[in-house]
This record gives structure tokens, sequence and C-alpha cells, in this order.
């Protein structure tokens, strides 16, 4: 089956034909490539890994399992808001056609590199309520934003907190990444408030009008509720971080007790902040090869940590391509 949908440039999308170009399978086999190299680089014993696993305790992965997906619920409480505070109220679909176009756009962004799932979900909400697809993604845009404020703010807090005097490898690294996406955002923000006037004029005349457009759907996003949408936007990362204390607790990693909740608030952060790496779908590899390294010298167990880094992927990366699968298979949102 092929997803096409038409914007209002003119333009389609073809999740079949995405996911056969060389680029996305240039981007899976950098993906396989990477995760082999780093548990070849830490001598990860793969059986081991394999028995941990197996060994897992499965009502604690159960209630990870559900805390991620329960994120896609507070995402779309969140996303219909800022599309009534863009005046898309009366146009808005029901809260379950958007929680469909959202997991169907992490799907997306979880097979395909360059976050193009981010696209995908303005091509579907254009279809399915008949709106200006560059003010949809202009709502996207300025989740996006808050998205990275509130990660970058936790990131550095939690990890200040959780390593202290200690900090693992590629720390600063991993910070000077989310810095950059947050000085990148709240650029993009101020170019918008500021002196996207001046931009509009100086674009030509035909692709004015969907700048202006996106620039209202940024502009507009937290014009009525703000507290609310913010206080939703802390809740998923809340969440984000419940989920991966629960997978280190299924497989009995000593530092899973309150006392250590920044290092997992860290960890979990760091993750969400890499799944954004646009040369893999949805940083595949790299948040593996991130989990291992900063939990590695925290638990001393190569295998352990291993363990976390892929029951976790397995939540966050393989249910959602699964499940993506057959609700896009099934779906009449395509």
């Amino acid at each position: 089956m092929v997803a096409r949908a038409s914007t209002d440039e003119g333009t389609e999308l073809s999740l079949g034909k995405q996911l056969l170009r060389p680029r996305t399978l240039i981007s899976f086999a950098i993906s396989f490539a990477i995760i082999a190299y780093i548990f070849a680089r830490q001598d990860i014993p793969f059986a081991q890994v394999w028995a941990n696993i197996r060994q897992a305790n499965p009502l604690l992965y159960l209630l990870g399992f559900l805390t991620y997906y329960s994120t896609f619920v507070v995402r779309t409480l969140r996303w219909k808001q800022v599309l009534s505070n863009v005046g898309y109220e009366e146009q808005t679909p029901p809260t379950r056609t958007l929680l469909r176009i959202i997991f169907l756009s992490w799907f997306a962004n979880s097979v395909l590199p360059a976050k193009l799932g981010d696209g995908y979900r303005g091509f579907l909400l254009k279809r399915n309520a008949d709106v200006s697809f560059s003010k949809t993604m202009g709502t996207i845009l300025a989740e996006r934003i808050v998205d990275v404020g509130a990660l970058f703010s936790l990131l550095l807090v939690s990890g200040l907190l959780a390593f202290r005097d200690k900090l693992p490898p590629n720390f600063g690294t991993l910070i000077a990444f989310g810095a950059g996406l947050a000085i990148l955002s709240i650029g993009a923000l101020f170019v918008l408030r500021y002196i996207g006037p001046w931009v509009a004029r100086a674009l030509p005349a035909r692709v004015r009008p969907y700048y202006e457009r996106m620039e209202q759907g940024v502009l507009l996003a937290y014009r009525r509720r703000p507290a609310w949408i913010l206080t939703l936007t802390s809740l998923i990362w809340i969440l984000e971080s419940t989920r991966l204390w629960f997978v280190c607790a299924a497989l009995g990693v000593g530092f899973a007790v309150p006392g250590d909740l920044p290092l997992v608030i860290f960890i979990a952060l760091a993750a969400s902040l890499l799944t954004t790496v646009p040369f893999t779908p949805a940083g595949l590899g790299v948040v593996e090869a991130a989990i291992v390294t900063v939990l590695l010298p925290v638990i001393n167990d190569a295998g352990l940590a291993g363990s976390v880094a892929l029951l976790d992927r397995t939540i966050t990366y393989w249910s959602l391509v699964l499940i993506g699968a057959v609700i896009y298979l099934f779906s009449g949102n395509k």
C-alpha cells in the first residue's frame, strides 16, 4: 500500500516510495553498523544480553510499555489545544483521529530518516480536516520548540545532579548537542517573532503565503492556556523517564531506586534527544550506543547495560514499528 497526500504546496508524500529510496536503506545500514560497533567495542556478550532479557520481570516491562504509549495520549491532548489556539477548533478531527495521526507520524519517523514523519503528520491532518499544511507544520514546529527547551533544561539539571564531578564519557558532547538544538529553536522563534515580516517580503511572491501561514502556526500556538500546554509537555518527559525506570527495574538494575532518579531521567532524556539525529530512523543505533555509554560506567556490567538498551528499544522503537505498520495498513488515514 502506498500513502499519498497532497498539500497546499502541490507536493505529495508516499511512505512506500520513501521506504525504498537508497537514503532510507543506507540509514538502516548505518543504524545496524553502529549497534554492531558499540557491542563489539564495549565487549558486550550477546548471550548474556539475551539471557537477561528472557529473565526480565514481565509485569514491570508491561508497565514500561503502557507508560510509553500513554505519552501519545498526552501528545494528542497538547496538539489538540495548539490546533485550537491557531483557529482550527472547529476543523480539528476527534481526539481518536488525532491520536491515530500522531501515532502514524511516529511510525513514519521510525522507518524514515530526517524526521519525515513530522511532514507526514501535516499531510494526514490536511487530508482529514482540509486545513493548511503550512499552518499545521507551524504548530508542529511550535511543539518541537517547547519540547527542545524543556528537554535540554531537564537534561542539563538531571545530568549535573546524577553525575556531579564524575561526568560520563561524551557528556559534554551530548550537552553541546542539546544546547545547539535549543539555540536553533530559540533562534527560529526569534526570527519568526521579530523579523518575520522582513523575511516574508524577501521571499518570492508564490512562496510568501506558505511562509506566512507557517509563521502564524508557530506564533499563535501558545496564545491560550500556555500553562496547560507546558504541564502536558512536562508530563510527557516524566512519563518517558518513568518508562526507563520500569525497564531498568524489570532487569534488576541496581540503580533503579528513587534515590538515583536523576540518572534515570538523564538517560531517558538523552535517548529522546538523540532520536532527533536525522541520519538514522528515530536515532536507531545512536540511542542504543548512548544508553550503553552512559550506563556502563555506573553499573560496570556490559551485558546488563546492553540489555537495558535493547529492551528499552523494544518498547520505544520495535513495538512502534510493528504496531505502526499494522495501523498504517488498516487505517483509513493513509
